[in-house]
């Protein structure tokens, strides 16, 4: 005994499956999720960056190259404060091939390590940890909230999309 049936509108199945797929696949909704949600904790970073009172010199020995072959070209660079804070960014980075935001302190402001953590004759003064741990369940809050709204209107979008395609249909 042999059977053969066919399923009418499984094509248009698969198509709405493919677009939710692609929906949950688009990068860029996702990073702009991760943005947003990543905002006040960066600004938190920011605000509570230590800064100088006022401007001060930084000494150069000149690099070792110079410094053996007898030219030490010592100098001095003031600096103005706020470096660190000006060196505190958010990027787009790539995780095990997902997408994900990095709040991070560019090579200019190396020291913040030791400011965050300490050494053996400076105290710590931490400033990223304690706004990653204050931040970290509104962030995924935020991040929740505005993908929502991202689905929510691919859902939308696809509703007409369907009534306008059943009014054609009826037609």
């Amino acid at each position: 005994m042999e059977f053969d049936f066919k399923i009418e509108g499984l094509s248009e199945l698969a198509e709405d499956l493919a677009n939710l797929e692609k929906l949950g696949k688009q990068k860029q909704l996702t990073q702009n999720a991760l943005f947003y949600a990543s905002q006040p904790m960066f600004e938190e970073i920011k605000a509570q960056a230590p800064k100088a009172e006022k401007a001060y010199y930084r000494y150069y020995r000149g690099s070792a190259k110079a410094r053996r072959a007898g030219r030490p070209q010592n100098s001095r660079k003031l600096m103005r404060p706020g470096n660190l804070r000006r060196n505190i960014a958010r990027k787009r980075i790539r995780v095990d091939g997902a997408v994900a935001v990095a709040i991070y302190v560019k090579s200019k402001a190396f020291y913040y390590r030791f400011i965050e953590r300490g050494t053996p004759t400076i105290l710590a003064v931490p400033f990223i940890r304690p706004a990653y741990d204050h931040y970290k369940e509104l962030s995924v809050e935020r991040f929740k909230e505005r993908y929502a709204q991202y689905v929510q209107a691919a859902f939308e979008r696809r509703q007409i999309q369907i009534s306008q395609d059943l009014e054609n249909a009826s037609e």
